[in-house]
């Protein structure tokens, strides 16, 4: 491949696919594209360098479903190879130190378990049959053992037996296999729930993050310890494990350096629970004061990686509207951009001496494909071409945009044009509103079946996706702006946007929509109930009443932080923030979409937004799709809501002369 400048390199090769097809047979941007798309995760490259293991979702259509299945790429750029083809569950792949064989997580004969494949290929060999799920699992470094993370097992019983709220936990343990014989040691026990755990380079230990309960409403307790990894002696109490952290945050991806002298960590600034950027710490493994590496950085780190000099790190970082692979050593405050290329970054994995470097890349005109990056010559390589339906459809230009808010803050968000836009001709715009708070749009593919702009796009609209303040990728300060101020602050940043956006000539003022989803869909729900401004609003699993959510939600810290205190200490800010208080002002038709099992906001906001609004004589439809939790995981639920928010935007907005 010929050097070529790294902004163009995956760009250039994305579209390779578009120069056969002739414009008579370019198309737009349908659901079923959405849908049916290929999406790579959980690169994994072999300790070699030579191959790259990786994880392929896709839509099973008859079986309403979707398949999981492992995948090869190779250095050279052969074909990839699909490693495994099962109508269950096989994702999680992690190479043995020698290269020559993949364990994986399978649900292929029950509940989910490990497996082991060989990489030239055949059929996988079960390696565990244990009494509970396999949640996560690691190769010793000496190849002989797997350490695994699992459930405590629980007897099955014809009738569930009554759960005693609060109390009636049962924690994630370790397990130890040895991969030769199959006998299973338990490695850990105690009232302390495992979160995450890595091997120190010699085998004799293992870190992990674990805290007081299994519940989220508890993520806050979450510590870092180090225990034995020898089978002899086990189980090791984790009461009793040496704790090397104790602060408020919570603390994730423990990592031992390989010398075995440091422990690193993800966690958030300023030790806050809630918010971030997430940063990299790291601690002496004796215990000591951790320290924040990359203290100037304001991006927030995604994953990380040693090298086997022990002295630098490689990490995935999302920063604005792009994410990017790093690194620095122990000592830098400002990080090194290893990649410069447009768009996001995802599912780092590295060689031990970091020379080799694969991820997941997606950028406004190419989907998700797994990347190769030598850090001998900087240049990204395609390793697939997961999508190739997708070569004939239209896409609307993407930019990024700032604008000043009411305040004068600049805030950033990405525009989505429509195809064949036309400079001096308005448009109807639709306003996507991200979730998290914490959450941050990218110049990436965006195509979910929560937010895809681009079938708008290719129907006439604009579409407008605003960072707000409380957003993460912008340091700590703008993350933690909204504190006390949620449907002030950001409802300012964005209706800002939206003024800018009619000032500069784009946006049709009065063919306005509002959607989202999560956060997006609580910030909806305030928005109309502030601006008779949007013709329609479409939006899913929003928060509508903060007290009701307080007490039924299964994480209640954030909102806690966002409303400074609890219910009783804080009422009126609970009140005031809640969009259940504006709605009464609202006249907005209002779609509203939630999961039947939804726990991290339950069905019960909804439906007070549902009944208030009919209430009041307000146009408003409430879809619940059964068995769905917060996020919308069938292929046809999938479906159904991107054409019924497609459709009922297109209803309101009357975008016809548009086309």
């Amino acid at each position: 491949m010929k050097r070529i400048n790294l902004i163009f390199a995956l760009v250039t090769l994305a579209v390779a696919g578009f120069i056969t097809i002739s414009a008579q047979s370019r198309r737009a941007m349908t659901p079923e594209d959405v849908v049916s798309m290929n999406r790579a995760s959980d690169t994994q490259i072999s300790p070699d360098g030579r191959r790259v293991a990786f994880v392929v979702s896709s839509w099973d259509k008859e079986a309403d479903k979707f398949n999981t299945d492992l995948w090869l790429a190779y250095d050279n750029r052969q074909q990839s190879l699909r490693l495994t083809s099962h109508p269950k569950r096989d994702d999680h792949p992690r190479w043995a130190p020698d290269s020559n064989r993949l364990a994986f997580i399978s649900d292929r004969d029950g509940d989910p378990q490990i497996y082991v494949i060989n990489a030239a290929g055949g059929e996988p060999e079960r390696l565990t049959s244990h009494k509970a799920p396999v949640l996560d699992f690691e190769w010793s470094p000496d190849n002989r053992h797997i350490a695994f993370l699992a459930i405590e097992p629980r007897e099955k019983e014809k009738t569930k037996p009554p759960v005693v709220v609060g109390e009636d936990h049962r924690f994630a343990q370790l397990w130890l296999i040895d991969t030769n014989s199959g006998q299973i040691v338990r490695l850990t026990k105690g009232e302390r729930h495992i979160a995450g755990f890595n091997w120190s380079l010699d085998g004799a230990r293992i870190v992990f993050t674990a805290r007081s309960t299994p519940n989220l409403i508890d993520i806050a307790t979450t510590e870092v310890y180090v225990t034995a990894a020898a089978p002899k002696g086990a189980p090791y109490d984790t009461r009793n494990a040496r704790q090397l952290t104790s602060g408020n945050g919570a603390e994730d991806a423990p990592r031992f350096s390989p010398d075995g002298q440091w422990v690193s960590y993800l966690a958030h600034a300023d030790n806050d629970p809630n918010v971030g950027p997430l940063r990299i710490h790291i601690i002496p493994v004796g215990g000591g004061s951790p320290r924040v590496l990359g203290a100037r950085f304001d991006g927030y780190v995604r994953d990380y990686r040693w090298v086997y000099d022990s002295r630098r790190i490689i990490f995935l970082a999302g920063i604005g509207v792009v994410s990017r692979i790093y690194t620095m050593t122990l000592d830098d405050e400002t990080p090194q951009a290893m990649t410069r290329d447009d768009g996001q970054s995802t599912a780092i994995s590295t060689t031990y001496d970091g020379m080799n470097i694969a991820y997941v890349h997606e950028n406004p005109r190419m989907p998700n494909e797994v990347v190769l990056l030598s850090a001998r010559n900087m240049i990204p390589v395609l390793l697939t071409h997961l999508n190739p339906q997708l070569d004939s459809v239209m896409l609307g230009q993407v930019e990024t945009i700032r604008w000043k808010s009411a305040d004068g803050a600049e805030i950033e968000g990405v525009l989505v044009y429509p195809v064949g836009f036309q400079t001096g001709k308005t448009v109807p715009l639709v306003t996507y509103v991200h979730g998290g708070p914490e959450g941050a749009y990218t110049r990436s593919f965006n195509a979910t079946w929560s937010a895809f702009p681009q079938i708008y796009a290719g129907r006439g609209y604009a579409v407008f996706m605003p960072n707000f303040r409380g957003s993460s990728n912008y340091g700590a300060a703008f993350a933690q702006a909204n504190a006390g101020r949620t449907g002030k602050i950001d409802y300012d940043d964005i209706m800002t946007g939206i003024d800018h956006l009619v000032r500069s000539g784009i946006a049709d003022e009065n063919r306005l929509a509002v959607a989202g989803w999560s956060y997006g869909g609580y910030m909806s729900a305030w928005m109309i109930g502030h601006t008779k401004r949007f013709k329609c609003a479409a939006y899913g699993a929003g928060l509508s009443n903060a007290v009701s959510y307080w007490g039924t939600a299964d994480i209640v810290s954030q909102r806690e932080r966002l409303h400074g205190g609890t219910p009783w200490t804080a009422r009126q800010m609970f009140d005031e923030q809640s969009p259940l208080t504006h709605l009464t002002k609202a006249t907005t038709p209002t779609l509203i979409f939630h999961g039947e099992k939804d726990e991290r906001v339950p069905l019960g906001q909804s439906q007070e937004s549902f009944r208030t609004l009919k209430r009041l004589g307000v146009t408003v439809r409430l879809i619940v799709y059964p068995d769905q939790g917060h996020a919308l995981t069938v292929p046809s639920y999938q479906l159904d809501k991107i054409r019924r928010e497609s459709e009922w935007i297109e209803k309101y907005m009357d975008v016809r002369s548009f086309q």
